[in-house]
């Protein structure tokens, strides 16, 4: 089954102004979804990468494994914050 839509330049140009602009932030939002989710898949794969050392056949993380997620998943959320906030000061000063 092929799933791929090929749009046109002279399909978009067929669209009313506003049904153009409606199209522009739904590629829009479905860019940011798929920037999140690649940094959610990013986060998951270094911090399991780095945490888990054993195998997980219970379903359920061995108390360091834990809290090695936690740290990890809060220093890239601190960091994030931090990278957010300078560049919101950089921009504030232009």
């Amino acid at each position: 089954m092929d799933d791929e839509l090929n749009i046109s330049a002279e399909d978009v140009q067929r669209l009313s102004p506003n049904e153009q602009r409606e199209l522009q932030m739904f590629i829009q939002s479905e860019t940011q979804k798929s920037q999140i989710s690649k940094n959610i898949h990013s986060l998951t794969e270094t911090c399991f990468k780095k945490c888990i050392t054993s195998s997980i056949s219970n379903g359920k993380l061995a108390g360091k494994e834990e809290t090695c997620m936690s740290n990890c998943v809060n220093r890239w959320y601190d960091s994030n914050l931090a990278v957010l906030k300078h560049l919101e000061t950089l921009r504030a000063s232009q």
